[in-house]
């Protein structure tokens, strides 16, 4: 049977596992999104309303994407100093 460390400990893991791939999710649309700002910023010519609004979302939620990874990374508990 295992002790409530044990049981803490393997909980905290799965936890942590959990939040690691949320954070590679994160990541991987962060990267698609701001590879497709760049592109659109580098294409070409005029800018259509159209295309604006375009860019224009796929900045906010670039941005949201990145301000959720900052707030993910607040709620992580401090290291625990070893005496």
């Amino acid at each position: 049977m295992p002790t409530a460390i044990e049981t803490f400990a393997a909980a905290q893991n799965a936890f942590q596992d959990t939040i690691d791939a949320g954070i590679s999710g994160l990541t991987g649309d962060i990267k698609f999104l701001n590879d497709t700002i760049a592109q659109l910023q580098a294409s070409a010519g005029q800018i259509s309303p159209s295309d604006q609004a375009l860019l224009d979302s796929l900045e906010a939620r670039a941005k949201s994407a990145a301000d959720r990874v900052a707030a993910l990374d607040a709620l992580t508990p401090p290291v625990v100093p070893v005496p």
